[in-house]
């Protein structure tokens, strides 16, 4: 039984959060239609992984634009040359190195010589991953694990590497390329789907963490549809209407702007947050027509993927 202080105490918190979310929420969808400043990047140092191709290098080259000092690896030692070079094309800064991001130990010894060379990263993009697109019980074993791996593991290692200094300061942001695939699941995407259900639920801990432990770093978590990379060629939108394959090019400007803005979490095209709350509401036999219509069924009978199955 409680006693009369502790019932009024939680009635008191009960009352506050209700008045929380009667004020809060107005405020924030009233808030995403209004011009937001954003905030200044140069001189920060940016580390992204998968930087080398798709939207990694979009997002490299505009962090890059914007005045930051963009660390690029990726698994391909030549592709992510190309993107620092590029950056630099455009009167930018650049480093570039190999990483496999799945060897922890190789990324703790990166960060640690990035830190005496170039100095400390104040910002970390996780966006380095791969998809196989099969059937369950056809994906090899050795693929499912490493989907993780890249997928979910390995943001364990590069926040872990980076981290520290950015709470020393209270000051920093980490950005997890996610997926909507993060919030709903998928027929021949099962592994991707938990990767990246994963990925979603290491950023959402973590930014609660950080609200209280650092809040001057941020986190923000973006979830989009299909892009049309060479990581998801053959895949196809069976509504094209309503879900359009992503341009490359938008999907990087908009996570960009997302991140100047620092939004907590970001779904592209926005309209994606409707299915989440029609997920939430409606029975599960209404989601499945859900999926029919989407014929999700259908949208990865033609892929292809990288052939070489290289890390994005």
């Amino acid at each position: 039984m409680l006693t009369l202080g502790e019932f009024l105490e939680n009635t008191k918190a009960l009352l506050l959060l209700i008045f929380h979310l009667c004020t809060l929420w107005p405020y924030e969808v009233i808030r995403s239609f209004l011009p937001r400043s954003r905030k200044d990047i140069s001189g920060e140092i940016l580390f992204i992984t998968g930087a080398g191709s798709g939207i990694g290098r979009g997002m490299a080259l505009r962090f890059g634009k914007f005045g930051a000092t963009v660390i690029c690896t990726d698994v391909n030692k030549d592709t992510s040359d190309e993107t620092a070079e590029m950056i630099k094309q455009n009167g930018g800064k650049a480093h570039s190195y190999r990483l496999d991001v799945t060897d922890r130990h190789a990324v703790y010894k990166l960060a640690d010589e990035i830190k005496e060379t170039v100095g400390a990263v104040t910002m970390l993009v996780n966006n380095a991953g791969i998809v196989t697109g099969r059937h369950f019980m056809e994906c090899p074993d050795e693929l499912m694990i490493k989907t993780m791996e890249v997928n979910t593991i390995s943001h364990f290692w590069t926040i872990k590497a980076f981290l520290g200094d950015m709470k020393k300061k209270n000051h920093g942001h980490i950005v997890s390329i996610a997926s909507i695939a993060g919030y709903g699941g998928s027929p021949s995407l099962v592994d991707y789907c938990a990767s990246k259900f994963g990925a979603v639920g290491i950023s959402e801990s973590l930014g609660i963490e950080l609200d209280q432990d650092a809040p001057g770093v941020k986190v923000t978590t973006i979830c989009p549809w299909f892009i049309k990379t060479g990581m998801f060629e053959g895949t196809r939108s069976c509504s094209p209407i309503t879900l359009p394959m992503l341009d490359p090019d938008y999907t990087s400007d908009t996570i960009v702007a997302s991140v100047l803005n620092n939004e907590p979490v970001v779904f592209i095209p926005r309209h994606l947050s409707a299915v989440l709350v029609a997920k939430a509401i409606l029975p599960t036999s209404v989601g499945m027509k859900l999926s029919e219509y989407l014929k999700l069924h259908d949208q990865m009978t033609s892929f292809k993927g990288r052939q070489t199955k290289k890390v994005e």
